[in-house]
């Protein structure tokens, strides 16, 4: 069953970006063969993660990335069937964010203040939609 993941982490404070990029590559790699898509959002302190696949494949990742010692502290905030992919070509797509991050996108003042409320570990049901907008508009 095709299926989203998403979740955010603390990311260990010797994390370098060169991990992060070394992340990134292994995903692309390894995420193809397995028909895994999505976007990984990271600052210095935080990873925001979209996982797109077979549930029991994207989930099996997750584990995997509980354990990584890049991440600290995972939180799993949805798993739910999708009908379709909002990253359909990405194996992972990256995107480093500040605190000073601003929209490029069209983004109303409310999905502003969702993903704000995401990156700080709450609960929101529109953040893929969000998440897509940022890369899509």
């Amino acid at each position: 069953m095709l299926s989203e993941l998403l979740y955010i982490s603390f990311r260990n404070s010797s994390c370098t970006n060169e991990e992060v990029e070394k992340i990134l590559k292994q995903s692309i790699q390894n995420n193809g063969k397995k028909n895994i898509t999505g976007v990984l959002l990271y600052s210095k302190v935080q990873f925001l993660q979209v996982l797109e696949g077979d549930n029991e494949e994207i989930v099996t990742l997750y584990d995997k990335i509980k354990t990584d010692s890049r991440h600290d502290k995972a939180l799993m905030l949805s798993l739910k069937p999708i009908k379709e992919r909002f990253f359909p070509s990405w194996q992972m797509a990256g995107k480093e964010m500040d605190s000073e991050y601003q929209f490029l996108s069209t983004l109303q003042e409310k999905e502003k203040k969702e993903f704000q409320q995401l990156l700080e570990g709450e609960t929101n049901s529109n953040a893929v939609k969000i998440i897509s907008r940022l890369f899509n508009d």
